[in-house]
C-alpha cells in the first residue's frame, strides 16, 4: 500500500510538471514571429486610446500615469481572453476591426466631453457593443463595453452616468442579435434610447434630479440610442467592405431570390436553379444538425453553381430528355471536362463582378473539392479511338478542398441532389442507402479531410438529407374526383363491354 501511495504521489508530481511546462511552452509562443500582429495591435490600441485622452487636455503627470496603468490593465486582460478562449479572432483583420471600433468610440467620447453643450449621456456606446456583436460575439462586447464605459466614468468625472451608459451598450449588445435587415439596426437603436432613458429615471431619483434636468438628459439619452443606430447603418457596409467580414444582414440580402445574379440563373439555366434550390433545402437542414451557420450554407448553395450560366446547354440538368440537345456527343470527353470543370472559375468571375462577399466565392470555388468528373473520365476510357493514355488529373476539379463546414455541406449536398435526381430509388430505404454511398464516396475520395467535420456529423448529416429527399419523393393519394372519374371509365367500359358481348352471342 506504501508503495502505491508513493506511485500515485510521483505520478501527481509528474503530471502538474508536465501541465506547467506546457503553459510554460503556450506562453513563449506569444512571442513567436507569428504573433507580431497581436503584439501590434496591443501596443497600437493602448497607445491610441492614450493620445485621445491625454494628447489634448492639460492633464497632470500624475493623472496620465494612472491612465497609462489603467489602460494597460484593461487591453492586457483583453488580450489574456481573446488568446485563450477566441483565437479565432487573432488575425490581422479581426484586430484590425477591433481597435478600429475601439478607437472609434473613444474619439467620438473624447469630442463629446469636450463638447459643453452636449452632455455626456449622449456619448454612443451602444455603436461599439452593437458592432462588437455583429462582428464578434456578446462575451467580447461585454468586455469591451465595460472597459469603455469604466474609462469614460473616470476620465469625464461623472461615475453617476456609468449604469446609462452600461445599461444602454447592453441592451444594444443584445439586441444585435435579434438584427437580420438594415431596418432592424433603427428598432434596437429605439431600445437602446429607450433603456437609457429609463436608466436616466432611475439617476435621476437617486441623486434627485430636478424635472427639467431629468427630461434633458433622459431626451439626450434617447437621442443617443437613435444616434448610434444612424451611425452602424452608415458604417457597417465600409467595415464590411474594407475588412472583408460579412455579417448575417449581409447573408440575408443575398439570400433573396430576386438578386440580378439569381434572377439570370432562374431564365438562362431554369434546371440548374431548381438544383440550386433543393441544394439550399438540403444545406440548412444539415447545417442546423451540426450546428453550423445555416443562412451561410443556404446563401452559398444558392450561388454555388452560377458559373454554369455561362454555357447552361452543357449541362444535363438544362437540357431536354429526347430533345436533341446532347452538345456532349459532338465534343469529346477531355473537352466535355475542360467545360465542366469552368463553371467553378466562371462562378468567381461573376461573383466578384457583382461583389459577393469572399465567404460565399470560397464555397462557390471550393464546393467540388478535387472530385473526378467519373462520367467523361470512363467516357474517355471506353474510346477507342483515342491512343493516347488518360490522365485522370485531367477530369478532376482544380480544388481546393472544403476548408469549412459550410463548404463541405454544400458540397455533399450538391452530389446528394445529382445523385438523387437521376435515380429510380425513391423508397425511404433508397434513399438513406443512396445518401450514405454519396457521403462515403466523398470520405474515400478524401475530399472531407480539410473540413472541421466528425464521423459524428456525417452521420447528422446523413439523417438530415434522407429526411429532405424522403419528403421530396411523397406520393399524394388521387382527390375524390379522380376516383369517381376512374369509377365512370369503369362503368363505361363495362357497360360497352356487355354490348359488346350480347351483340357476338348467339
Amino acid at each position: 500500500m506504501r508503495v502505491m501511495k508513493k506511485g500515485l504521489k510521483m505520478l501527481r508530481r509528474v503530471e502538474k510538471k508536465e501541465f506547467k511546462f506546457s503553459e510554460f511552452i503556450k506562453l513563449r509562443s506569444l512571442f513567436t514571429s507569428s504573433y507580431v500582429p497581436f503584439w501590434l495591435w496591443f501596443a497600437g490600441t493602448g497607445a491610441g486610446i492614450f493620445l485621445i485622452y491625454a494628447l489634448f487636455s492639460a492633464l497632470p503627470l500624475n493623472y496620465k500615469i494612472g491612465l497609462i496603468i489603467t489602460l494597460e490593465i484593461f487591453i492586457c486582460i483583453l488580450s489574456v481572453g481573446l488568446f485563450r478562449f477566441y483565437p479565432q479572432f487573432l488575425t490581422g483583420k479581426y484586430l484590425a476591426l477591433f481597435a478600429t471600433i475601439l478607437l472609434s468610440t473613444a474619439l467620438m467620447g473624447r469630442i463629446f466631453t469636450a463638447l459643453p453643450q452636449i452632455p455626456d449621456v449622449f456619448i454612443p456606446f451602444a455603436f461599439s457593443s452593437i458592432l462588437f456583436s455583429l462582428f464578434f460575439n456578446l462575451p467580447l462586447s461585454i468586455f469591451s463595453l465595460s472597459m469603455l464605459s469604466i474609462l469614460f466614468a473616470v476620465f469625464s468625472g461623472e461615475p453617476e452616468l456609468l449604469p446609462v451608459w452600461f445599461c444602454g451598450g447592453m441592451a444594444g449588445a443584445y439586441g444585435a442579435s435579434l438584427i437580420h435587415h438594415r431596418t432592424d439596426i433603427t428598432r434596437v437603436g429605439l431600445w437602446v434610447g429607450f433603456v437609457n432613458l429609463f436608466s436616466v429615471a432611475g439617476i435621476a431619483f437617486i441623486k434627485d434630479f430636478s424635472l427639467p434636468q431629468f427630461a434633458s438628459l433622459g431626451l439626450w439619452g434617447l437621442g443617443s440610442g437613435i444616434f448610434s443606430s444612424v451611425l452602424i447603418n452608415v458604417t457597417l457596409p465600409y467595415f464590411e467592405t474594407y475588412f472583408g467580414i460579412t455579417t448575417d444582414i449581409r447573408l440575408v440580402e443575398l439570400a433573396d431570390l430576386n438578386h440580378p445574379l439569381l434572377h439570370r440563373l432562374s431564365i438562362e439555366a431554369p434546371g440548374t436553379y431548381h438544383h440550386t434550390i433543393t441544394v439550399a433545402s438540403l444545406a440548412i437542414a444539415a447545417a442546423e444538425q451540426v450546428g453550423a451557420n445555416s443562412l451561410l450554407a443556404r446563401v452559398g448553395a444558392y450561388y454555388h453553381d452560377v458559373g454554369k450560366t455561362t454555357r447552361p446547354h452543357f449541362f444535363f440538368e438544362n437540357t431536354r430528355v429526347g430533345g436533341g440537345n446532347d452538345y456532349h456527343s459532338r465534343v469529346s470527353p477531355n473537352l466535355s471536362s475542360v467545360i465542366i470543370i469552368s463553371h467553378v472559375k466562371d462562378g468567381i468571375e461573376l461573383a466578384r463582378i457583382f461583389r459577393l462577399p469572399q465567404v460565399v466565392i470560397d464555397i462557390i470555388a471550393q464546393h467540388h473539392g478535387t472530385s473526378l468528373i467519373a462520367y467523361f473520365y470512363r467516357k474517355a476510357l471506353l474510346d477507342k479511338k483515342k491512343k493516347e493514355p488518360v490522365s485522370e488529373a485531367d477530369f478532376r476539379y482544380p480544388g481546393p478542398r472544403p476548408q469549412t463546414k459550410e463548404a463541405a455541406i454544400v458540397m455533399l449536398a450538391d452530389s446528394v441532389e445529382a445523385d438523387f435526381r437521376f435515380s429510380s430509388w425513391k423508397s425511404p430505404k433508397g434513399i438513406r442507402e443512396r445518401v450514405h454511398k454519396v457521403i462515403d464516396n466523398k470520405l474515400k475520395d478524401h475530399q472531407l479531410d480539410e473540413a472541421d467535420l466528425s464521423l459524428r456529423d456525417l452521420n447528422l448529416i446523413e439523417e438530415a438529407f434522407t429526411r429532405v429527399l424522403t419528403g421530396l419523393s411523397h406520393t399524394r393519394k388521387r382527390y375524390p374526383e379522380e376516383m369517381l372519374g376512374n369509377e365512370k371509365k369503369k362503368s363505361g367500359n363495362q357497360q360497352y363491354v356487355g354490348r359488346k358481348s350480347s351483340r357476338t352471342s348467339p
